[in-house]
Formats: C-alpha cells, sequence, structure tokens
C-alpha cells in the first residue's frame, strides 16, 4: 500500500504523509509518537482492534501488521495504536459513531466546540478537557480524514456531498481558534491526511476535494506549499 511522505516547510511539523485508506496512519504515527492525537474526521475510528498489535511492532513489521490485521473498513486504528504506545491519548472531532465504537477519548462534532474560549474559565467542557492534554502533551500528531470534509445526501444516504473551500476553512478554522492551533502547532511533529477515495465520492471526485481541502490544509492553515 503506498504511503507518500512529505518534507513541510511551514508552521508546525516538518513531516507529513498521505496515503488512500485511513489505517496507514498507524505506521506514520510510529515514525514520531508516542504523541497525543488530534484528528478531524467523519467516523469514530475507535472500534477495539480483533487483533491488537504487539508493542513492540514498528517499522516495516508494523506496516505489513497494519496491511494484513487491522479492519479494512479503517475503524479500529486508533485503539491499535494506543495499545501498543504509539499514541498516548486522542481529542476527537468527528460526527458518526461505528457500532462498538469507543466514546471515552475527548471528543466533539465540531472544531469550534473545542477551540471557542480556549484555555479560559468560559471554554466548553471538552475545549477544558482537551486544553490539559494539549498542555501536558510533549508531542503532538494532527491527522485529518477528507471524507470529514463531506456529508451524506439526504436523497441517498450512499452519495456523499462534497464541502466547498469556504465550508472547510470555517470547519478547520473557526473563528476564535487562532490560540488553539498556536499551541497545537508548536508541539506538532507529524501530519497525516488520508484520502479515502471510497467514501469521498470515488477517484475524481476524492481527488478534486483533496486539492481543495489541501489548500485549506497545507496552505492556509500550516503555511506551507501544497503537496
Amino acid at each position: 500500500m503506498s504511503v507518500i511522505e512529505l518534507s513541510l516547510a511551514g508552521r508546525g511539523p516538518g513531516r507529513a504523509w498521505v496515503f488512500d485508506h485511513h489505517r496507514f496512519a498507524l505506521p506514520c504515527w510510529a515514525e514520531v509518537g508516542p504523541a497525543l492525537l488530534i484528528t478531524l474526521d467523519r467516523h469514530f475510528d475507535t472500534v477495539p482492534p480483533q487483533n491488537p498489535p504487539p508493542r513492540e511492532l514498528r517499522g516495516d513489521e508494523l506496516l505489513r501488521w497494519t496491511t494484513e490485521k487491522l479492519d479494512h473498513r479503517n475503524y479500529d486504528h486508533i485503539p491499535a495504536a494506543q495499545h501498543c504506545g504509539v499514541i498516548t491519548d486522542a481529542i476527537i472531532v468527528a460526527r458518526a459513531k461505528p457500532v462498538g465504537a469507543r466514546t471515552d477519548f475527548c471528543s466533539a462534532h465540531t472544531l469550534d466546540l473545542i477551540s471557542a474560549e480556549w484555555g479560559t474559565p468560559h471554554a466548553s467542557p471538552e475545549g477544558k478537557r482537551a486544553h490539559q492534554l494539549v498542555r501536558a502533551a510533549e508531542r503532538i500528531v494532527l491527522d485529518v480524514d477528507l471524507d470529514c470534509f463531506t456529508t451524506p445526501s439526504d436523497a441517498d444516504p450512499t452519495t456523499v456531498i462534497p464541502w466547498t473551500r469556504e465550508l472547510i476553512s470555517d470547519f478547520v478554522m473557526p473563528r476564535g481558534s487562532s490560540d488553539f492551533w498556536n499551541d497545537v502547532l508548536a508541539k506538532c511533529v507529524g501530519f497525516t491526511f488520508a484520502r479515502e477515495p471510497n467514501h469521498c465520492g470515488g477517484l475524481i471526485a476524492g481527488g478534486r476535494l483533496f486539492e481543495t481541502a489541501s489548500q485549506v490544509l497545507f496552505v492556509d492553515l500550516l503555511k506551507s506549499d501544497l503537496p
């Protein structure tokens, strides 16, 4: 399975990885972990794996295990990463919970519920917990699943509607989130980006959405060049 590594020269992480299937974030996280994970996704990828990885696996062995043992539905890699010590904890921004997904992580449906009034007594309970996790973390990994920026069609739930650049920007960088991102990116050592074409309308539609989202993530947020 193809994993493309990028070198970033901007704000925050110096290393990034792009791949199709979200479970391949796990061996990438192992390159820079252990770290706190912050992930933006449509789904909670927190279903406990049926075959937890051996704690000592790294490198090619971990990539092979990810390929062969993790669920191809791409929803169990976060608990797997925590089990093998790659991820210390997670802040999850997602909306849909697969059957069996763990709900004990710090989570919210939208980023603004976490980032608003960041670090103040007026922050939401989720924001206060996230602030504690970010302050305590030595390293942070930022992760994005492209299908975060899609909405199932009311007319046909198997069809997804891609978001515009304006919607993506408002979601990733809501008003008042600068303090949140300053704290996160100051400790961010890696960025993983899953394209998930099967959840984004196919190769062509997913490719267009990837280009749009990349403008927001790489250029606007990370102040880097396009991949």
